[in-house]
């Protein structure tokens, strides 16, 4: 046998290379899916932004005599950032943060407030950031009610109208309620009364007053009423229209030659609207009537008589003077 026979083959450069890849495939498999996800969670996720909803809190001033006039947020915007994971399980589970109002300060820094955020999420951004505030100090002040309607039926007007209670207690900023000099009501609807006695409940009509939009009776109101409803009581009577007429004629009737003192009255005249309106002065005659007074009356010299006037579809008419001196 030669020397040639005797030496083993030599594997090939590619061969022996092959085989180191191939050596421990499953291991270097699993190595490189490790190295794939970690950098994607540290590459993908450090970058990754958000911006959440975070309520706020109020604590109130030590001193309960003073109320700040400019309104808190009751949430503010915050932007975080952090691995996208941690942001996905953010959601809403950011506790609500408490601003420290208890010195009365004239400005509060959001962006200090702690903000419960989870390891690996910083805060980058609040809006807003700052919040200057104004202070005042509280009065309380009863002021009067004023009760509005609407227009009643044809013929009817309101009278007697009063509210109960006539006023009601407000609190609030001084600068506010030093200022208000009456709380109207939401119109009395009078549109499908009859006449006669009524009574209905009101509301404080809030939006009549800027200091009272968004008033209300609970804790959290600026300006607080001490109650939002009065009771209206009101009658609707027929309605009516007065006129004067001033220096008409009386004229005498049953006779002729006399001398009337004063030969002129005043007229007044009640009646529905409508019918008022069409009084005219040449149509309203006050008259005497001679043959009242007999046929000796000459004989005794002046003489009053009362003068007569009707105006049909008035409910009420006066004569002045009522009466006048009759002579030959």
């Amino acid at each position: 046998m030669s020397r040639v026979d005797e030496e083993p083959a030599i594997p090939s450069i590619g061969t022996r290379v092959l085989s180191r890849l191939t050596e421990n495939s499953v291991l270097k498999v699993v190595s490189l899916a490790i190295s794939i996800g970690l950098y994607v969670v540290l590459h993908s996720g450090s970058d990754a932004q958000r911006t959440i909803e975070v309520e706020v809190f109020e604590r109130t001033p030590d001193d309960t005599n003073i109320v700040h006039l400019t309104p808190i947020p009751s949430r503010v915007r915050v932007t975080v950032k952090g691995p996208r994971g941690l942001l996905d399980e953010l959601g809403t589970n950011v506790e609500p943060v408490t601003i420290d109002l208890s010195k009365a300060p004239a400005r509060v820094n959001l962006g200090n407030l702690d903000f419960k955020l989870p390891t690996g999420v910083q805060k980058v951004q609040v809006v807003p950031t700052y919040v200057s505030l104004r202070w005042d100090t509280k009065i309380t002040k009863r002021i009067p009610v004023e009760v509005t309607w609407t227009a009643p039926p044809e013929g009817l007007a309101i009278k007697n109208l009063v509210a109960d209670p006539s006023s009601i207690t407000v609190s609030g900023p001084k600068s506010l309620i030093d200022v208000m000099q009456r709380l109207r009501t939401n119109g009395l609807d009078l549109a499908h009364r009859d006449a006669g006695s009524h009574t209905q409940s009101l509301f404080v009509d809030l939006s009549e007053n800027p200091a009272l939009v968004g008033a209300q009776l609970g804790l959290d109101a600026m300006v607080k009423l001490s109650i939002d409803t009065v009771e209206a009581r009101f009658d609707l009577v027929a309605e009516t229209k007065t006129r004067t007429f001033p220096n008409l004629v009386v004229l005498a009737t049953g006779g002729k030659g006399v001398t009337l003192r004063p030969p002129k009255v005043t007229v007044v005249a009640t009646c529905p609207p409508r019918r008022a309106d069409e009084l005219v002065a040449d149509a309203i005659i006050p008259k005497i009537d001679l043959e009242a007074l007999g046929p000796d009356f000459a004989k005794k010299g002046p003489e009053e008589t009362d003068v007569k006037l009707e105006i049909p579809g008035c409910t009420d008419v006066t004569v002045s003077p009522p009466r006048v001196a009759v002579t030959r």
